[in-house]
């Protein structure tokens, strides 16, 4: 067993070079760090009993950006970690580089 896993060789199966890796973990691991936490002041604003005008509009714009989100793709990690669990649904599978967005393929 590999002192990392999954194995960077395992991982340059799914995503063909070491950059394009890197860069779709990395946004992934953020996404799911950032996740519960859009969720909690989500709800934090929603328990307003008067929201401002200012809360509504924040609340639009965490909705907006909660749709986009996609929550953790596996039942369990061996990770505790987002980078590591970003790196165990890269290898499952679950996350790839859309072709169409040249953002995230670095391209």
């Amino acid at each position: 067993m590999s002192l990392m896993y999954p194995s960077v060789d395992e991982l340059l199966e799914k995503v063909d070079s070491r950059y394009k890796l890197i860069a779709l973990a990395s946004k992934r691991a953020k996404e799911l760090e950032e996740l519960p936490r859009l969720k909690e002041e989500l709800l934090k604003l929603k328990r307003e009993e008067k929201p401002t005008d200012r809360d509504k509009k924040m609340m639009q714009d965490i909705s907006a950006k909660l749709d986009t989100m996609v929550g953790p793709t596996l039942d369990s990690y061996k990770s505790v970690k987002p980078i590591g669990r970003a790196l165990e649904e890269i290898n499952q599978g679950n996350v790839r580089i859309d072709p169409v967005n040249k953002d995230e393929s670095g391209d």
